[in-house]
Protein backbone atom coordinates (compact mmCIF):
# COMPACT_ATOMS: atom_id res chain seq x y z
CA UNK A 1 0.00 0.00 0.00
CA UNK A 2 2.76 2.43 0.81
CA UNK A 3 3.87 2.42 -2.83
CA UNK A 4 0.79 4.36 -3.76
CA UNK A 5 1.52 8.07 -3.34
CA UNK A 6 -2.01 9.34 -3.02
CA UNK A 7 -2.92 6.41 -0.76
CA UNK A 8 -0.16 7.34 1.66
CA UNK A 9 -1.36 10.93 1.65
CA UNK A 10 -4.86 9.81 2.57
CA UNK A 11 -3.60 7.89 5.57
CA UNK A 12 -1.58 10.80 6.93
CA UNK A 13 -4.37 13.32 6.41
CA UNK A 14 -6.92 11.09 8.09
CA UNK A 15 -4.86 11.19 11.27
CA UNK A 16 -3.66 14.79 11.13
CA UNK A 17 -6.34 16.15 13.45
CA UNK A 18 -5.58 13.57 16.16
CA UNK A 19 -1.87 14.24 16.58
CA UNK A 20 -1.46 18.00 16.31
CA UNK A 21 0.28 19.65 19.25
CA UNK A 22 -1.85 22.76 18.67
CA UNK A 23 -5.23 21.02 18.70
CA UNK A 24 -7.29 22.14 21.68
CA UNK A 25 -10.83 21.01 22.35
CA UNK A 26 -13.05 21.97 25.26
CA UNK A 27 -15.23 18.90 25.04
CA UNK A 28 -15.45 15.48 26.70
CA UNK A 29 -13.64 12.48 25.23
CA UNK A 30 -15.24 11.19 22.03
CA UNK A 31 -14.72 7.93 20.13
CA UNK A 32 -13.78 8.58 16.48
CA UNK A 33 -13.05 5.52 14.33
CA UNK A 34 -10.39 5.88 11.64
CA UNK A 35 -10.44 3.36 8.78
CA UNK A 36 -7.88 2.79 6.06
CA UNK A 37 -8.55 0.18 3.37
CA UNK A 38 -7.32 0.04 -0.23
CA UNK A 39 -8.45 -3.33 -1.57
CA UNK A 40 -7.18 -4.94 -4.77
CA UNK A 41 -9.36 -7.84 -5.91
CA UNK A 42 -6.25 -9.64 -7.24
CA UNK A 43 -4.37 -9.64 -3.92
CA UNK A 44 -3.87 -12.96 -2.18
CA UNK A 45 -4.41 -11.31 1.23
CA UNK A 46 -6.39 -8.22 2.18
CA UNK A 47 -5.58 -5.94 5.12
CA UNK A 48 -7.65 -3.21 6.77
CA UNK A 49 -6.42 -0.77 9.39
CA UNK A 50 -8.89 0.28 12.09
CA UNK A 51 -7.91 2.69 14.83
CA UNK A 52 -9.50 5.38 16.93
CA UNK A 53 -8.76 9.04 17.18
CA UNK A 54 -9.47 11.07 20.27
CA UNK A 55 -10.56 14.50 21.39
CA UNK A 56 -9.29 15.46 24.82
CA UNK A 57 -8.68 18.77 26.55
CA UNK A 58 -6.31 17.67 29.29
CA UNK A 59 -3.68 15.46 27.58
CA UNK A 60 -1.16 15.85 24.77
CA UNK A 61 -2.47 13.92 21.75
CA UNK A 62 1.04 13.02 20.62
CA UNK A 63 1.66 11.29 23.94
CA UNK A 64 -1.63 9.38 23.77
CA UNK A 65 -0.77 8.19 20.25
CA UNK A 66 2.28 6.37 21.62
CA UNK A 67 0.07 4.14 23.80
CA UNK A 68 -1.25 1.19 21.79
CA UNK A 69 -4.28 0.70 24.03
CA UNK A 70 -5.34 4.28 23.28
CA UNK A 71 -5.45 3.92 19.50
CA UNK A 72 -6.87 0.41 19.01
CA UNK A 73 -10.27 -1.13 19.70
CA UNK A 74 -10.07 -4.17 21.94
CA UNK A 75 -13.10 -6.13 20.73
CA UNK A 76 -14.09 -4.66 17.37
CA UNK A 77 -15.53 -6.91 14.67
CA UNK A 78 -14.56 -6.04 11.09
CA UNK A 79 -16.52 -7.62 8.24
CA UNK A 80 -16.82 -7.27 4.48
CA UNK A 81 -20.23 -7.74 2.91
CA UNK A 82 -20.75 -8.73 -0.73
CA UNK A 83 -23.68 -6.43 -1.43
CA UNK A 84 -25.19 -8.51 -4.25
CA UNK A 85 -26.09 -11.39 -1.94
CA UNK A 86 -25.47 -10.09 1.59
CA UNK A 87 -22.72 -12.64 2.28
CA UNK A 88 -20.51 -11.61 5.20
CA UNK A 89 -16.81 -12.31 5.66
CA UNK A 90 -15.18 -11.72 9.04
CA UNK A 91 -11.59 -10.52 9.21
CA UNK A 92 -9.08 -11.65 11.82
CA UNK A 93 -7.11 -9.22 13.96
CA UNK A 94 -3.37 -9.83 13.55
CA UNK A 95 -0.13 -8.07 14.41
CA UNK A 96 1.19 -6.73 11.11
CA UNK A 97 4.72 -6.99 12.49
CA UNK A 98 4.36 -10.78 12.24
CA UNK A 99 3.23 -10.66 8.60
CA UNK A 100 5.92 -8.50 7.07
CA UNK A 101 3.87 -5.31 7.44
CA UNK A 102 5.58 -3.23 10.13
CA UNK A 103 4.42 0.27 10.84
CA UNK A 104 6.87 3.03 10.03
CA UNK A 105 8.37 4.82 12.99
CA UNK A 106 6.59 8.05 13.82
CA UNK A 107 3.94 9.48 16.13
CA UNK A 108 1.91 6.31 16.60
CA UNK A 109 2.68 3.18 18.60
CA UNK A 110 4.34 0.52 16.43
CA UNK A 111 4.14 -2.56 18.67
CA UNK A 112 1.70 -4.15 18.43
CA UNK A 113 0.63 -3.08 14.95
CA UNK A 114 -2.92 -4.37 14.80
CA UNK A 115 -4.47 -4.96 11.40
CA UNK A 116 -7.50 -6.92 10.19
CA UNK A 117 -6.72 -9.66 7.70
CA UNK A 118 -8.50 -12.06 5.36
CA UNK A 119 -7.03 -14.20 2.58
CA UNK A 120 -8.44 -14.47 -0.93
CA UNK A 121 -9.24 -18.17 -0.52
CA UNK A 122 -11.79 -17.20 2.13
CA UNK A 123 -13.11 -14.03 0.53
CA UNK A 124 -12.92 -14.77 -3.22
CA UNK A 125 -13.31 -11.07 -4.05
CA UNK A 126 -15.02 -10.52 -7.41
CA UNK A 127 -14.16 -7.59 -9.73
CA UNK A 128 -17.10 -5.28 -10.56
CA UNK A 129 -18.88 -6.42 -7.36
CA UNK A 130 -19.74 -3.88 -4.68
CA UNK A 131 -18.51 -4.52 -1.14
CA UNK A 132 -19.48 -2.87 2.13
CA UNK A 133 -17.21 -2.64 5.14
CA UNK A 134 -19.09 -3.17 8.40
CA UNK A 135 -17.43 -2.44 11.73
CA UNK A 136 -18.92 -3.13 15.13
CA UNK A 137 -16.90 -1.26 17.76
CA UNK A 138 -18.93 -2.69 20.63
CA UNK A 139 -20.46 -0.79 23.57
CA UNK A 140 -23.59 -0.03 21.54
CA UNK A 141 -21.78 2.43 19.28
CA UNK A 142 -23.20 3.01 15.77
CA UNK A 143 -21.98 0.63 13.05
CA UNK A 144 -19.24 2.03 10.80
CA UNK A 145 -19.86 1.43 7.08
CA UNK A 146 -18.65 2.40 3.61
CA UNK A 147 -19.06 1.09 0.06
CA UNK A 148 -16.57 0.34 -2.71
CA UNK A 149 -16.85 -1.21 -6.17
CA UNK A 150 -13.94 -3.56 -6.90
CA UNK A 151 -11.95 -2.42 -9.94
CA UNK A 152 -11.33 -5.09 -12.60
CA UNK A 153 -7.70 -5.71 -13.63
CA UNK A 154 -5.75 -3.02 -15.47
CA UNK A 155 -3.73 -4.18 -18.48
CA UNK A 156 -0.29 -2.83 -19.35
CA UNK A 157 -0.06 -2.59 -23.16
CA UNK A 158 3.32 -0.93 -23.55
CA UNK A 159 6.00 -2.06 -22.91
CA UNK A 160 4.65 -5.05 -24.83
CA UNK A 161 5.40 -8.63 -23.71
CA UNK A 162 7.72 -9.25 -26.68
CA UNK A 163 9.53 -5.94 -26.49
CA UNK A 164 13.33 -5.88 -26.65
CA UNK A 165 13.33 -3.25 -23.93
CA UNK A 166 12.42 0.33 -23.14
CA UNK A 167 14.01 2.85 -25.44
CA UNK A 168 15.10 6.19 -23.97
CA UNK A 169 16.36 8.63 -26.56
CA UNK A 170 19.09 11.01 -25.41
CA UNK A 171 18.13 13.78 -27.86
CA UNK A 172 15.77 15.53 -25.47
CA UNK A 173 12.92 15.44 -28.00
CA UNK A 174 11.85 11.83 -28.58
CA UNK A 175 9.47 10.41 -25.97
CA UNK A 176 9.11 7.06 -24.22
CA UNK A 177 5.58 5.75 -23.71
CA UNK A 178 3.82 3.59 -21.14
CA UNK A 179 0.37 2.56 -22.40
CA UNK A 180 -2.44 0.75 -20.56
CA UNK A 181 -6.10 -0.18 -20.64
CA UNK A 182 -8.24 0.61 -17.59
CA UNK A 183 -11.92 -0.01 -16.74
CA UNK A 184 -14.37 2.85 -16.18
CA UNK A 185 -14.21 2.43 -12.40
CA UNK A 186 -10.50 3.41 -12.32
CA UNK A 187 -10.33 7.20 -12.39
CA UNK A 188 -6.90 8.17 -11.05
CA UNK A 189 -3.50 6.57 -11.65
CA UNK A 190 0.10 6.36 -10.45
CA UNK A 191 2.92 4.93 -12.56
CA UNK A 192 6.35 4.07 -11.15
CA UNK A 193 9.54 2.63 -12.64
CA UNK A 194 11.80 0.64 -10.33
CA UNK A 195 15.27 0.65 -11.89
CA UNK A 196 17.46 -2.22 -10.66
CA UNK A 197 21.19 -2.60 -10.93
CA UNK A 198 24.09 -4.20 -9.10
CA UNK A 199 27.35 -2.47 -8.18
CA UNK A 200 30.65 -3.81 -6.88
CA UNK A 201 34.20 -2.58 -6.21
CA UNK A 202 36.40 -3.05 -9.26
CA UNK A 203 38.97 -4.60 -6.93
CA UNK A 204 36.47 -7.14 -5.53
CA UNK A 205 33.77 -8.22 -8.05
CA UNK A 206 32.25 -10.69 -5.58
CA UNK A 207 31.21 -7.89 -3.17
CA UNK A 208 27.82 -7.26 -4.77
CA UNK A 209 25.40 -4.53 -3.73
CA UNK A 210 21.91 -4.68 -5.27
CA UNK A 211 20.22 -1.30 -5.70
CA UNK A 212 16.69 -0.27 -6.70
CA UNK A 213 15.86 3.31 -7.69
CA UNK A 214 12.23 4.45 -7.56
CA UNK A 215 11.34 6.78 -10.44
CA UNK A 216 7.83 8.30 -10.17
CA UNK A 217 6.69 8.29 -13.80
CA UNK A 218 3.28 9.86 -13.10
CA UNK A 219 1.36 10.80 -9.95
CA UNK A 220 -2.37 11.45 -9.60
CA UNK A 221 -3.05 11.21 -13.34
CA UNK A 222 -6.78 11.78 -13.98
CA UNK A 223 -9.07 10.20 -16.54
CA UNK A 224 -9.72 12.91 -19.13
CA UNK A 225 -12.06 11.14 -21.58
CA UNK A 226 -14.45 8.21 -21.91
CA UNK A 227 -11.77 6.12 -23.56
CA UNK A 228 -10.33 3.18 -21.65
CA UNK A 229 -6.98 3.44 -23.45
CA UNK A 230 -4.28 5.62 -21.91
CA UNK A 231 -0.66 6.52 -22.45
CA UNK A 232 1.89 8.37 -20.35
CA UNK A 233 4.85 9.92 -22.14
CA UNK A 234 8.15 11.23 -20.82
CA UNK A 235 11.07 12.72 -22.76
CA UNK A 236 13.71 10.01 -23.07
CA UNK A 237 16.52 12.25 -21.89
CA UNK A 238 14.90 12.34 -18.44
CA UNK A 239 16.02 8.74 -17.88
CA UNK A 240 19.71 9.66 -18.13
CA UNK A 241 19.21 12.80 -16.04
CA UNK A 242 17.49 10.72 -13.36
CA UNK A 243 20.34 8.20 -13.33
CA UNK A 244 22.97 10.94 -13.11
CA UNK A 245 21.24 12.66 -10.19
CA UNK A 246 20.53 9.49 -8.20
CA UNK A 247 23.71 7.48 -8.69
CA UNK A 248 26.96 8.91 -7.30
CA UNK A 249 30.02 8.85 -9.53
CA UNK A 250 32.66 6.54 -8.08
CA UNK A 251 35.62 5.50 -10.20
CA UNK A 252 36.30 2.54 -7.90
CA UNK A 253 32.93 0.90 -8.66
CA UNK A 254 31.52 -1.01 -11.61
CA UNK A 255 27.78 -1.30 -12.24
CA UNK A 256 25.58 -3.69 -14.21
CA UNK A 257 22.00 -2.83 -15.23
CA UNK A 258 19.54 -5.61 -14.29
CA UNK A 259 16.09 -4.46 -15.40
CA UNK A 260 13.12 -2.18 -14.75
CA UNK A 261 9.88 -3.12 -13.00
CA UNK A 262 7.04 -1.05 -14.47
CA UNK A 263 4.21 -0.61 -11.95
CA UNK A 264 0.81 0.97 -12.59
CA UNK A 265 -1.87 1.51 -9.94
CA UNK A 266 -5.39 2.71 -10.64
CA UNK A 267 -7.84 3.78 -7.94
CA UNK A 268 -11.54 4.53 -7.76
CA UNK A 269 -13.33 7.86 -7.45
CA UNK A 270 -13.12 7.87 -3.65
CA UNK A 271 -9.37 8.32 -3.97
CA UNK A 272 -9.82 10.91 -6.70
CA UNK A 273 -12.28 12.84 -4.53
CA UNK A 274 -9.81 12.85 -1.68
CA UNK A 275 -7.03 14.20 -3.89
CA UNK A 276 -9.33 16.85 -5.36
CA UNK A 277 -10.49 18.04 -1.94
CA UNK A 278 -6.97 18.14 -0.53
CA UNK A 279 -5.49 20.07 -3.44
CA UNK A 280 -8.38 22.52 -3.67
CA UNK A 281 -7.18 24.34 -0.57
CA UNK A 282 -3.43 23.98 -1.10
CA UNK A 283 -2.73 27.19 -3.02
CA UNK A 284 -0.85 30.31 -1.94
CA UNK A 285 -3.90 31.87 -0.30
CA UNK A 286 -5.10 28.63 1.31
CA UNK A 287 -5.87 28.36 4.99
CA UNK A 288 -3.44 26.44 7.17
CA UNK A 289 -5.87 23.57 7.78
CA UNK A 290 -6.54 21.33 4.76
CA UNK A 291 -10.08 20.01 4.26
CA UNK A 292 -10.44 16.31 5.02
CA UNK A 293 -12.28 13.96 2.69
CA UNK A 294 -13.77 10.78 4.14
CA UNK A 295 -16.27 8.22 2.88
CA UNK A 296 -16.60 6.47 6.26
CA UNK A 297 -20.05 6.76 7.84
CA UNK A 298 -19.14 7.28 11.49
CA UNK A 299 -15.59 8.57 11.49
CA UNK A 300 -12.67 9.40 9.24
CA UNK A 301 -10.70 7.57 6.59
CA UNK A 302 -11.28 5.84 3.31
CA UNK A 303 -12.57 2.52 2.05
CA UNK A 304 -11.62 2.21 -1.61
CA UNK A 305 -10.67 -0.09 -4.45
CA UNK A 306 -7.40 -0.16 -6.38
CA UNK A 307 -5.93 -2.31 -9.12
CA UNK A 308 -2.18 -2.79 -9.48
CA UNK A 309 -0.28 -4.35 -12.36
CA UNK A 310 3.49 -4.80 -12.62
CA UNK A 311 5.64 -5.88 -15.54
CA UNK A 312 8.87 -7.20 -14.08
CA UNK A 313 12.45 -7.02 -15.35
CA UNK A 314 11.85 -5.01 -18.51
CA UNK A 315 15.13 -4.54 -20.34
CA UNK A 316 16.66 -1.61 -22.22
CA UNK A 317 17.03 -1.34 -25.98
CA UNK A 318 20.53 -1.70 -27.40
CA UNK A 319 20.82 2.04 -28.21
CA UNK A 320 19.73 2.89 -24.65
CA UNK A 321 22.31 0.54 -23.14
CA UNK A 322 25.01 2.11 -25.31
CA UNK A 323 23.98 5.61 -24.25
CA UNK A 324 23.83 4.61 -20.57
CA UNK A 325 27.37 3.29 -20.90
CA UNK A 326 28.89 6.01 -23.08
CA UNK A 327 26.57 9.04 -23.06
CA UNK A 328 27.82 12.34 -21.71
CA UNK A 329 25.35 12.32 -18.78
CA UNK A 330 26.04 8.79 -17.52
CA UNK A 331 29.39 7.63 -18.84
CA UNK A 332 31.06 8.27 -15.46
CA UNK A 333 28.61 5.93 -13.69
CA UNK A 334 30.59 2.94 -15.01
CA UNK A 335 27.79 0.78 -16.40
Amino acid sequence: MKKLLFAAAIFMAAFQFSCSNDFEVNAPWKDIPVVYAMLDAKDSVHYIRLEKAFLTNDEDATEIAKIADSIYYENAKVQLERVSNGQLFTLTRVDGNNYGRPREEGVFATDPNWLYRIDSASLKMIPNEQYRIRIDRGNGLPEVTALALMIPPIKLVQPAPNTLGLNFSSTGVAKTTIAYEAPDSATIFDATLYIKYVEYPASNPSDLNYVTLEWPWARGLRRESNSNNFKIERVGKEFYEFMKVNIPEDETKERVFLGIDVELIGADNSVENYVNVSLANAGITASQELPTYSNISEGRGIFASISKVTKYSVGLSTPTRDTLRNGYLTKNLNF
